[in-house]
């Protein structure tokens, strides 16, 4: 089994429950807390994913473990002078909002502007967790998953909760770990590759080099 290394940063306004969502995929903590603390301005955690898959070729046990940190960011914007370091060598992004709060989801587009992009992640790298933190009074069900702005809609959304209904967000945490790794491996093939297309087109351009002055 090969061992890799991975940071996944959890974003999005203040109590939203990013803390929570974080706590729980590291195995920090299962169960909810009522007593809000804002994170200052960041906390970083660990958990070891085993068995992932690359390119359906490994079984769950024998294919790569995966060690990822955990990078939950405050999310108030008098923090953002951290930003950039936190950001820097991220290989995915959860975005946390909470369905309650009306238009929340629009405060997302400025957490993708301001980490996303400048950090160069694909959405294929990305979650959003729409998270209940508290007993959900409209948002449940399909309602729990507003309409994404543009710039957000090709990253799967889910309804989160330690309490209440909820989609297998531990579960998609580790889909989104497998598909960061499988990335990797194609970048290393297409890497091998152009090494070597550029060893067998080397010989040939000089070749054909030595032909024209001929």
């Amino acid at each position: 089994m090969s061992d890799e290394k991975m940071k996944i940063l959890v974003i999005g306004p203040s109590k939203s429950g990013k803390s929570c969502v974080a706590n729980f995929i590291s195995g920090t903590r299962d169960t909810p807390t009522v007593d809000y603390k804002e994170t200052s301005p960041l906390r970083i955690l660990e958990t070891t994913v085993e068995g992932v898959k690359s390119n359906g070729r490994s079984k769950v046990g024998r294919g790569t473990r995966v060690t990822v940190e955990i990078w939950d960011v405050g999310g108030n914007s008098k923090f953002q002078g951290c930003w950039a370091a936190c950001y820097k060598s991220a290989d995915g992004i959860i975005f946390v909002m909470n369905p309650e709060i009306r238009n929340q989801e629009k405060e997302l587009e400025m957490w993708h502007k301001a980490f996303a992009v400048p950090a160069n992640i694909p959405e294929k790298h990305c979650l959003i967790f729409c998270h209940h933190s508290s007993p959900p009074e409209n948002a449940v069900g399909a309602a729990a998953v507003p309409t994404m702005p543009n710039t957000l809609r090709n990253i799967r959304a889910l309804e989160t909760s330690l309490d209440f209904q909820s989609d297998n967000f531990k579960e998609a945490f580790d889909k989104l770990v497998e598909t960061i790794i499988q990335s990797r491996r194609d970048a290393e093939e297409d890497a091998q590759l152009k090494l070597q297309n550029d060893a067998m087109n080397g010989p040939l351009l000089v070749g054909s080099a030595k032909n024209e002055l001929s």
